[in-house]
């Protein structure tokens, strides 16, 4: 068995807006929950027994200070009544054999809704394209997405928006 495929993940997204740039996205990353992980990203791919379980469980499965894998999607901006929006979007089949794939969009989608539109778009058709097939043609666990969304205030604020999925080895 494979120490590094994860058993579990789950999704979280927040918003946040300082005068800093940094700042802003570590008031994101703490309005998408209790983060005290060392973050490190990996691309999209869903491992096919990977079971998707909620934010309470999945904090509850990390240690503060652990090396945790993610995918994250983030925008910042400060430019002015401009919409700083990140998604991440999921598909994965009802056959535990088979892995699913997760998209990130980052962009100025005009609030979560739209951002978690374009998310599963793309994790469709990057999933279609992978495994050469329509997902109409398959039975599907999961297409969604959990998206963030904030729109500058029109002052020189810094706002970013961020989109976890987070794996739990």
């Amino acid at each position: 068995m494979n120490d590094f495929v994860p058993k579990y993940a789950f999704f979280i997204s927040g918003t946040g807006s300082h005068a800093d740039r940094l700042q802003a996205f570590d008031q994101a990353l703490l309005d998408a929950g209790p983060l005290a992980h060392n973050l490190v990203t990996v691309s999209s791919i869903m491992p096919a027994a990977c079971e998707v379980i909620g934010p309470e469980e999945g904090f509850q499965r990390l240690t503060p200070g652990q090396i945790t894998f993610c995918v994250m999607a983030r925008q910042d901006t400060n430019v002015t009544n401009e919409y700083a929006s990140a998604a991440v979007g999921v598909v994965k089949t009802e056959d535990p054999a088979k892995f699913g794939y997760i998209s990130e969009y980052h962009g100025d989608a005009a609030g979560s809704d739209a951002a978690k539109e374009i998310a599963v778009r793309l994790a469709i058709e990057m999933y279609e394209r992978k495994i050469k097939t329509a997902v109409k043609d398959l039975a599907m666990e999961r297409m969604e997405a959990t998206a963030a969304s904030i729109k500058q205030p029109g002052d020189a604020t810094w706002v970013s928006a961020v989109a976890l999925c987070i794996f739990v080895i």
